[in-house]
């Protein structure tokens, strides 16, 4: 196999496990109140679902991220996979509650493995095009998280929610096969590795600070969305139409990453950047304080179209300025986004409990406020982009 076609398939399977990985946790979104049922449990014990998985992927990312640049990809992105489709087929044969949390963790972990190296990989292999390279792998998640509960919808007309997990684990057995028959990834003997104990001299650099404020920012204007975007709907709308909001949103994520990969190559990092997060906040507030009815959902599907491109391309701004650290970069854009993804859903949540849902939502017109603000000292500051 020559170079263009072993890049090419590495590009193939790192894209299909990604998207993969998006249907894993929106499926496992839309049976949280499958497990409820089936395994007679409480909310607040469901609730102990996404802080699992959360670590796992954490811990894996802490591990290989620092490391990227001293181990064998190849290796250990296949092992990262097998993993992970062993988890899967667990978690469909889990007896209880308990042994069903502990597989998620192990899965968490074993898509942590691969997430920590696939961009690593994808920047040596495609060093001229990173930008578009990474925002059209941040749609594969999208197309893939879009399919997830479409998936558990149609398994569950039929079936034992445990055949999603089956279905799952048979879909990641092509992309295992395709890592195992290709040649090492060239051009990653120039990944830097560093202890944690470097951590601070990469976040030293402005495009890394600030990447990780912005990040955190993105990560809770997401997991918002993810959590509470059908809970407000269902005020406003019936109960079918609040329950497709969260797949409008998710759809928009499709077009909007792909165009981000457009506008990428075009425009400065952070040009884009600041004029997006403007115009996002603008539709964040026709949304929540002025929308009524039907424009509530072409808003929503707008609003996702344009949060859909700012983490990709700030990681590709962190990258670009610090090309020589990839794997750094993105462990530590990773563990920002998860920051984000850990707190805000549960602040909003708190407020919802003191006033209304309505109410607490309005959280984010103010973290797309603090996030044009993080933006536009970035713009303002000494940050090299592409």
């Amino acid at each position: 196999m020559d170079e263009i076609d072993n890049r090419k398939y590495w590009l193939v399977a790192i894209f299909a496990f990604v998207g993969l990985g998006g249907a894993m946790i929106q499926a496992r979104g839309a049976l949280i109140p499958t497990f409820e049922g089936y395994f007679g449990v409480s909310k607040g014990q469901l609730g102990l679902v996404t802080p699992v998985g959360t670590v796992g992927f954490v811990a894996a990312m802490v591990w290989l991220g620092p490391a990227s640049g001293r181990v064998d990809l190849r290796q250990f992105l296949l092992g990262g996979g097998i993993l992970t489709a062993i988890a899967l087929v667990l978690i469909g044969l889990a007896p209880t509650f308990t042994v069903l949390l502990a597989m998620v963790g192990v899965r968490s972990f074993g898509i942590g493995i691969f997430r920590a190296l696939d961009r690593p990989t994808l920047s040596h292999l495609f060093p001229d095009s990173r930008a578009r390279i990474f925002t059209l792998q941040e749609m594969a998640w999208a197309v893939g998280a879009t399919t997830g509960p479409l998936l558990v919808t149609a398994v569950l007309l039929q079936f034992s929610w445990r055949l999603t997990y089956f279905v799952l684990a048979a879909l990641t057995v092509p992309v295992l096969v395709v890592v195992w028959r290709l040649e090492p990834p060239a051009g990653t003997v120039n990944e830097k590795s560093f202890a944690l104990s470097d951590m601070r001299s990469v976040l030293a650099h402005p495009s890394v600070y600030g990447m990780v404020a912005a990040i955190v920012l993105v990560g809770g204007i997401e997991s918002a969305f993810f959590t509470w975007l059908p809970s407000y709907a269902g005020e406003m709308f019936s109960d079918g139409v609040a329950s497709i909001t969260l797949s409008i949103y998710l759809v928009s994520y499709i077009p909007g990453r792909l165009a981000f990969s457009r506008l990428g190559e075009r425009y400065r990092f952070t040009d884009l950047l600041v004029g997006v997060t403007v115009v996002l906040t603008g539709l964040l507030y026709a949304a929540f304080v002025l929308a009524e009815g039907p424009e509530l959902l072409v808003l929503i599907f707008a609003i996702g179209f344009l949060v859909s491109g700012l983490y990709p391309t700030l990681i590709s701004l962190g990258i670009e300025s610090n090309p020589a650290y990839t794997g750094p970069v993105n462990a530590i854009a990773n563990v920002a986004t998860q920051v984000g993804f850990f707190t805000v859903p549960a602040a909003i949540g708190f407020l919802a409990e003191g006033s209304t849902i309505q109410q607490a939502m309005l959280v984010q017109i103010g973290l797309a406020g603090l996030l044009a603000i993080v933006l536009i000292g970035l713009r303002l500051g000494p940050v090299e982009d592409g």
